[in-house]
C-alpha cells in the first residue's frame, strides 16, 4: 500500500459541438457497402516496442502446455476463509441462454472482431469492429448495423476521403444501469493520410432504456489536449461511468510510436442531454506512474452497485512500457470531476510480478495467437473495492488471466486470483450483485485453448462455444514475420443483466476455415446468478428469493425477525425509507439533524433515513410537517420514489418516458403516469399482471425487495 500522491500530469478543457442522430430502422435507404479494414499493419498498437514485446513472448514460449495434469481451477491469494457450505461462485457454471453472435461479414474482414456487450432491460446490445447488432434475450437477431450506416451523417467529417478509408474500431459498449442509457464508443481515422489525423472518438449515448429509443453521437478530436491540437491519433480507448459523469482513457500515438495516456472525463448532464449543442469535456494526459515511468492504457471502472456510496471515479493500469524486470504493481487513478482543472490523485499496489504471456497454441497447426499484452481488460467498482481482470504470463501459468480485488478505502489488495491448468486469455468480465463487498472473485468465462479436461482444444470461450477451426488471418502457416503476432483481438465482453441479475457472456471462436482462411464467429450466453438462502420462510421456489438473498447479502435488510423475512406482508413508508437509503447510500451517511417532520423524531430508529430522503429532495412527506411513517406505501407511490432516487441528481422530476401506456390502469392524466411508465422501461417493473400495474395496491416486502435490487444493486 502507497499513500495516495498528485498526479504527475497536464490539464486541459474542449468542447464538441459535432453530433448527429441515429434512429434504428429509420436509417440509411441505401447501406453502406462492407469495405475491407485496413491491413494488419494498422492494427492496434502495443505501448513497449514490437520487438521488445515478441522478445517477452519468446521467453515464456519454452513454459507453455498443450495438455494439463487436471481441469482448469482457479489459485487464489490469499487462500478464502469460507463459512461451511459456501462457495465464492456468484454465478451459476451452466449457462441458459446461448446462442450466434455477429458473424463475420464473408473474407474481406481482415482483423479479429474483439466482441463486446451490454444488457439492458430488454436488448442485449453485441459488437464488433464493423457493425452493432440487436438481440433479444432469446438470441433473435432484430438489427445489425453496419458502422458505414450507423454513423453515417457523420462519415464526411472523420473521414473525409470516403468510407473505403474509414476505419472504425475498438467498440466498446455498456449500459448504465444507474440512469438507464446504453453508451457506446468507437475510435476512428481517415487511413488515406500517413498520420491518421485527425483521430476522432465516437461517444453514443441512447435516449432511453432501449436501443430503438435512439441514439445521439458526438463527435470528438482525441488528437487535442484540450483544445491544443497535436500530431497524435488515438488507440484502444476505454471508458467507464459513475454516478455524475463518464471517463474515458485511452494511448495516443504518433508514427507508431506510444507517446503517452490520456484520460477525458465527460459529465452525465451534458452528455445525456438531448437538446445539448456542446459537450463539454476536460483532459489529463502525460500521466506517468509513481516511479516516473509513463502511464498507459488506463482503463476506467463500470460502477455497479450503491450509486451515492464510497467514492467511484476510480481508473486502474498496469505498466506495459517497461519491457523488463516484470513489474509488481498497479497504478490506481482517482478523479475529482468536480475541479477545474480536474482534480487527479494516484496510489500504487503492490501485486504479483507480472508479464505478458506467451503465444497461445492451436489444435491442428503451429501457427500460435496472440493472447494480448499485460494491459487491464476491464474493471469494476462496487461498493468501495475495485475489481480487475488482465492477461498475463508466469512461468508456472504462460497464458492465463490474473483477476485483483483493492480495497480503495487505503488502496490495498484484498485478494488476487489466478486460472490453472488452461490457457486462458481475455476474459468474460464483470462483478453481479452476489459477490460479498471485497470478496474474492474470478470470472469462470474466458477465451482458452484448453478444454476442461485439460487437454488442447480449438480457440473457443469455455463453458460456451466450442471452436470449430484454428485461425489464421495472416492467409497461412508460413508466414514468418507474423509468426508470434497472429491477432486474436484485444478483448471479450461481460456484462451484469440489470433485471435478473446474472452475467451475460460475448466472445469469439474460430469458424471453419474458407478457402485456407481463418474465419471468426461470436456467441454470446447467460449464466445466471447464484443466492445463498437467507431466511427460513423464502424458499428457493420463490420467484422472490434470488432478490430477497441479495437484499440480505448487502444488509439492506435483516428480515422481520432473525430468521425471517415475511415476504408477503406489506411495507409502511418509514420501512421503505430505510430500503431506499441503504441501497443507494449503505449505513454510513450524514444527513440534517433537525428534524423535517413533526411525526419521525430524532429518537426514531428510522429518523436517518427520513432525513437523509428529504435532504435528497426524494420525498416531501405527506404533508407539508409530516412523513406518516406508518402508512402503507401503495404501488405507485413506490414508484415515484424509486425512480426520483435514481434519476433526480441527475435529472430532476423532467426525465424522458414513453408516452405510449404500458399499462391498461395507469391513465396518462395520472401524476404517477410518468415514473410508473419510466420505472417499466427500466425493467424494474413488469407489472402485477401482463397488462396491469396495480397502482394503488400496498407494496409488499418481496416486491419491494425485486424492486430495490433491480433499481440500484444489479
Amino acid at each position: 500500500m502507497h499513500a495516495q500522491s498528485a498526479c504527475n500530469s497536464q490539464s486541459g478543457a474542449g468542447n464538441s459541438t459535432t453530433f448527429a442522430f441515429y434512429t434504428p430502422g429509420l436509417g440509411p435507404v441505401s447501406k453502406a457497402p462492407v469495405v475491407p479494414f485496413p491491413s494488419p499493419s494498422l492494427s492496434p498498437l502495443p505501448v513497449m516496442s514490437l520487438q521488445n514485446l515478441l522478445s517477452i513472448k519468446t521467453a515464456l514460449a519454452p513454459f507453455v502446455h498443450s495438455t494439463f495434469p487436471g481441469p482448469p481451477q482457479v489459485q487464489f491469494f490469499p487462500v478464502p476463509v469460507r463459512a461451511p457450505g459456501t462457495t465464492n461462485v456468484p454465478i451459476a457454471l451452466a449457462p441458459t441462454a446461448s446462442f450466434q453472435g455477429i458473424v463475420q461479414p464473408g473474407p474481406v474482414q481482415i482483423d479479429p472482431p474483439s466482441p463486446d456487450i451490454a444488457v439492458g432491460p430488454s436488448d442485449v446490445l453485441m459488437v464488433v469492429n464493423s457493425s452493432i447488432a440487436q438481440f433479444t434475450k432469446a438470441g433473435v437477431l432484430e438489427q445489425n448495423t453496419q458502422f458505414q450506416d450507423f454513423f453515417s451523417t457523420l462519415l464526411p467529417t472523420i473521414c473525409p476521403d470516403g468510407a473505403s478509408n474509414c476505419l472504425i474500431f475498438d467498440p466498446s459498449i455498456r449500459y448504465d444501469q444507474l440512469h438507464g442509457r446504453f453508451l457506446f464508443l468507437a475510435t476512428s481515422r481517415d487511413t488515406n493520410t500517413t498520420s491518421f489525423l485527425p483521430s476522432y472518438l465516437l461517444l453514443s449515448v441512447s435516449n432511453g432504456a432501449t436501443s430503438n429509443s435512439g441514439w445521439k453521437t458526438w463527435v470528438m478530436n482525441v488528437s487535442l489536449d484540450g483544445s491544443t491540437s497535436t500530431s497524435n491519433y488515438g488507440d484502444f480507448w476505454r471508458f467507464g461511468f459513475d454516478n455524475t459523469s463518464v471517463y474515458l482513457a485511452g494511448n495516443m500515438y504518433q508514427n507508431g510510436q506510444f507517446q503517452y495516456a490520456k484520460i477525458r472525463v465527460v459529465k452525465k448532464s451534458d452528455l445525456y442531454n438531448l437538446s445539448a449543442a456542446t459537450l463539454p469535456y476536460q483532459d489529463l494526459f502525460g500521466l506517468t506512474n509513481e516511479d516516473g515511468s509513463l502511464a498507459d492504457s488506463i482503463t476506467p471502472a463500470h460502477q455497479r452497485g450503491k450509486p451515492s456510496a464510497g467514492n467511484s471515479p476510480v481508473l486502474v493500469s498496469t505498466n506495459n512500457v517497461t519491457p523488463s524486470p516484470p513489474p509488481n504493481y498497479l497504478t490506481v487513478w482517482k478523479i475529482d470531476p468536480t475541479t477545474t482543472p480536474l482534480g487527479c490523485t494516484h496510489s500504487t499496489v503492490t501485486v504479483m510480478p507480472y508479464d505478458v504471456p506467451a503465444p497461445v497454441p492451436q489444435l491442428g497447426t503451429t501457427t500460435v495467437l496472440d493472447g494480448g499484452d499485460r494491459r487491464i481488460l476491464k474493471a469494476v467498482y462496487r461498493n468501495g473495492f475495485l475489481y480487475t481482470a488482465r492477461d498475463s504470463g508466469y512461468q508456472d501459468a504462460a497464458i492465463t488471466v490474473t483477476y485483483d480485488v483493492i480495497d480503495t478505502s487505503n488502496m490495498s489488495l484484498v485478494s488476487q486470483a489466478r486460472i490453472l491448468n488452461s490457457n486462458s486469455f481475455y476474459p468474460v468480465f464483470d462483478v453481479p450483485a452476489t459477490t460479498a463487498s471485497g470478496a474474492p472473485f474470478a470470472s469462470p468465462i474466458t477465451g482458452t485453448t484448453s478444454a476442461p479436461d485439460g487437454t488442447q482444444a480449438y480457440p473457443s470461450i469455455s463453458f460456451l462455444k466450442a471452436g470449430k477451426a484454428f485461425y489464421d488471418y495472416t492467409g497461412g502457416e508460413s508466414s514468418a514475420t507474423n509468426k508470434l503476432f497472429n491477432r486474436w483481438g484485444d478483448y471479450f465482453g461481460g456484462a451484469v443483466d440489470p433485471i435478473t441479475g446474472g452475467l451475460w457472456a460475448s466472445g469469439q471462436y474460430a469458424e471453419t476455415q474458407v478457402a485456407g482462411y481463418g474465419e471468426w464467429g461470436t456467441w454470446a450466453g447467460y449464466f445466471p446468478w447464484l443466492t445463498t438462502p437467507a431466511f427460513t420462510d423464502v424458499p428457493s421456489s420463490n420467484p422472490f428469493a434470488d432478490y430477497i438473498n441479495v437484499m440480505s447479502l448487502w444488509q439492506i435488510t435483516s428480515g422481520c425477525t432473525a430468521t425471517t423475512f415475511c415476504p408477503t406482508t406489506t411495507v409502511n413508508r418509514s420501512q421503505f425509507a430505510a430500503f431506499l437509503i441503504r441501497s443507494m447510500e449503505g449505513n454510513s451517511f450524514t444527513y440534517t439533524t433537525t428534524p423535517y417532520f413533526t411525526d419521525v423524531l430524532a429518537s426514531d430508529p428510522s429518523f436517518p433515513y427520513v432525513q437523509k430522503l428529504r435532504d435528497l429532495g426524494i420525498t416531501s412527506g405527506c404533508t407539508a410537517t409530516t412523513f406518516c411513517p406508518d402508512d402503507l406505501v401503495p404501488r405507485w407511490a413506490a414508484a415515484t420514489l424509486l425512480v426520483r432516487a435514481k434519476l433526480k441528481a441527475l435529472f430532476g422530476d423532467n426525465f424522458a418516458y414513453p408516452a405510449t401506456p404500458s399499462f391498461e390502469d395507469v391513465a396518462p392524466t395520472s401524476s404517477a403516469f410518468p415514473y410508473i411508465q419510466k420505472l417499466f422501461e427500466l425493467g424494474v417493473t413488469t407489472g402485477c399482471t401482463a397488462t396491469e400495474f396495480c397502482p394503488d395496491d400496498p407494496i409488499t416486502r418481496q416486491q419491494a425487495a425485486a424492486f430495490i435490487v433491480r433499481a440500484f444493486l444489479n
